[in-house]
């Protein structure tokens, strides 16, 4: 089988088969006919890993690599959201005018994730009749159609949570012309093709411990999605049972809180540890294609006197986003995800001036009254030092200096304890509040060294504040906070960039304006 770093380029030069998504990509284009390409192993996996490719470069925006951190209760804008696009990230955390559907940022999202699905249905086709030599060749086909029904499924699960409204993707006969159609479907029907993809998949898919590593997707992928899916149309004994099949699979591990983000090893040491479910894989090799949320939680805080620019505090800044005074309320001091997972102090560098009339050494923890004094009160100011969290930071390890903006690392989409989380609230809501308990006790056990802090009780706020507490800025939080029609509240209580901007309209983004005038179809409601 053709390992997928050797076969980038030809990944590459598929780019073009784009076209064959019809409903999406409209443009008339010289392409290499689908026909020609999905007839061998290695066109196929090409066409495969392209899907990851265009899935993943969301992250390699600046404009909008952390959107599924944007807009809840967990997070307030960093002091300088405002040098982004107003469409972009800006727009997606205050809910502010730049949530259009003018956005470009938004379209490109929407454009590249039907590329995407463009890409899986090319594969799923092609897996159909596949002329297969053999069962080693029956087996990798069968494995490419379960990758591709497993990230249609994960495509069509981002699309409908963020819309609502969307088209599916029906594939043209090669040959055919470019269609201007393209109707909303029911949202039942998205999450039917969703439900069916993923049950096919987990059929198909290897378990994370027979698969090549954390970037390919498993069962493990699959029955997560599954208990996702299941969870947003109130199937909680089916959410529960998907949930239960990750913890009993055998693959994965929960880990020491100071591991679970760690880079040491690499791609093949922490960051492929056994408590990772799937990660977008992002290759030091390739160094057009790095990915931009290293730096979106870093505080300006190289701009306070005595502080130096290192990696080992925070590297180069972007100060787009910050935790929210709420989520902090959520810690306290014996829980040890508080320190393991966050930076809570800046220290002085003995290579930089201090201000006059403060008596501050190298390796001193930085006061805020410190400050306070050189901003002379000023409110922004004053937050170049607030504490935030570093599950996305990058140090060295791929060669990323203190002055880059961009890094390697992988960008964590599951791991082994959101099954813990999310099987717990599924258990919860079943009525199983037992097995609840024991599924997120598991998870404070961790997190305390002990089993002193156990609740012995359950109700739904526990369960928030818990989810929020192992999973913040993880991407998670705004599907959850929706799917419990608890969004506008928490973000007007809790997220004090937004409290003032959130309408009702926005529990579901504006489908782009491109797309309206191209297929004639409604606007989601409110915009």
């Amino acid at each position: 089988m053709m390992n997928y770093k050797s076969i980038l380029s030809m990944a590459i030069v598929l780019l073009l088969l784009s076209a064959c998504e019809g409903v999406i990509d409209r443009e008339e284009k010289d392409v290499i006919p689908a026909s020609q390409v999905l007839n061998t192993l290695g066109g196929v996996e090409a066409v495969m890993f392209q899907v990851y490719e265009i899935a993943r470069s969301v992250h390699e925006n600046n404009e909008i690599s952390v959107y599924k951190q944007c807009g809840t209760d967990l997070v307030q804008s960093g002091t300088h959201m405002i040098d982004v696009a107003p469409g972009g990230m800006l727009g997606m955390n205050e809910y502010s005018s730049g949530l259009s559907a003018a956005s470009d940022q938004i379209a490109d999202m929407w454009n590249n994730y039907y590329r995407a699905i463009a890409n899986c249905n090319l594969v799923i086709q092609a897996s159909e009749d596949f002329p297969v030599d053999g069962d080693s060749e029956k087996a990798m086909i069968s494995r490419f159609r379960g990758e591709a029904l497993a990230m249609r499924a994960y495509v069509y699960l981002e699309l409908v949570r963020r819309w609502d409204n969307i088209p599916l993707a029906v594939p043209l006969p090669e040959g055919s012309e470019p269609v201007r159609e393209a109707p909303l479907a029911d949202r039942a029907t998205v999450y039917e093709l969703i439900l069916s993809d993923l049950a096919e998949a987990i059929e198909l898919l290897p378990r994370r411990a027979e698969a090549s590593g954390v970037g390919a997707p498993s069962k493990g992928l699959a029955n997560l999605l599954l208990a996702e899916a299941n969870m947003d149309l109130g199937n909680w004994a089916q959410a529960a049972e998907a949930c239960e099949a990750i913890i009993s699979d055998g693959s994965y591990e929960l880990q020491p809180l100071d591991y679970i983000f760690g880079l040491e090893g690499g791609k093949e040491g922490e960051e492929s540890n056994l408590e990772i479910i799937f990660s977008w894989v992002f290759d030091p090799a390739v160094q057009a294609r790095p990915q931009r949320t290293v730096q979106m939680y870093v505080p300006l805080y190289d701009r306070v006197p005595g502080i130096a620019r290192t990696l080992e505090q925070g590297a180069r800044p972007w100060s787009r986003l910050s935790p929210s005074p709420y989520y902090w309320s959520l810690f306290d001091e014996e829980d040890g995800r508080r320190e393991a997972w966050h930076k809570l102090n800046w220290v002085i560098d003995e290579e930089e001036e201090v201000l006059d009339g403060w008596d501050l050494k190298n390796g001193d923890v930085v006061p805020l009254e410190y400050v306070l004094d050189w901003a002379d009160g000023a409110q922004r100011e004053a937050r170049y030092t607030e504490p935030t969290t570093t599950k996305l930071w990058e140090d060295g390890t791929y060669g990323r200096t203190e002055s880059d903006a961009e890094g390697f690392r992988n960008v964590i989409v599951y791991r082994y304890s959101h099954a813990f989380v999310l099987g717990a609230e599924a258990h919860f809501r079943n009525g199983n509040t037992g097995r609840a308990l024991e599924l997120i006790n598991t998870i404070r056990d961790r997190a305390y060294g002990d089993e002193a802090h156990r609740f012995a009780t359950l109700d739904e706020e526990m369960i928030l504040e818990e989810q929020a507490r192992e999973l913040g800025h993880e991407g998670h939080r705004w599907a959850t906070l929706k799917r419990l029609g608890l969004l506008v509240e928490r973000v007007r209580l809790h997220n004090p960039s937004a409290a003032a901007n959130i309408q009702g309209h926005h529990v579901r983004w504006p489908i782009p304006q491109t797309f309206l005038d191209l297929a004639g179809v409604s606007q989601n409601p409110g915009y």
